[in-house]
């Protein structure tokens, strides 16, 4: 019997764990490499609007601070590190 009860609370603990489960974090450095096809080490808007993931498509302007209608390492870097500082800000 207690093996039993150990089971099911082993079983839906497992359950609740999976909904709030996120998306593991691809490396920066890797996801820049895999979308910039072109090897030019900058991501056209064409290479973007490729991504699976939205936000580069969705901020592309604001991560583009030159305004030269590429992303950079150095964009993407600043642009991730805003954003980071902002949610920090927001946790407090």
């Amino acid at each position: 019997m207690v093996f039993m009860l150990a089971g099911i609370f082993t079983t839906a603990q497992s359950f609740a764990q999976e909904g709030k489960q996120e998306r593991p974090r691809q490396d920066p450095e890797q996801m820049f490499k895999a979308l910039d096809t072109d090897a030019d080490g900058k991501l056209s808007e064409a290479e973007v609007e490729k991504a699976q993931r939205g936000r580069l498509k969705e901020n592309f302007a604001e991560i583009d601070t030159n305004k030269d209608k590429f992303i950079d390492k150095d964009e993407l870097k600043a642009f991730r590190e805003k954003r980071r500082s902002e949610r920090k800000q927001n946790r407090k």
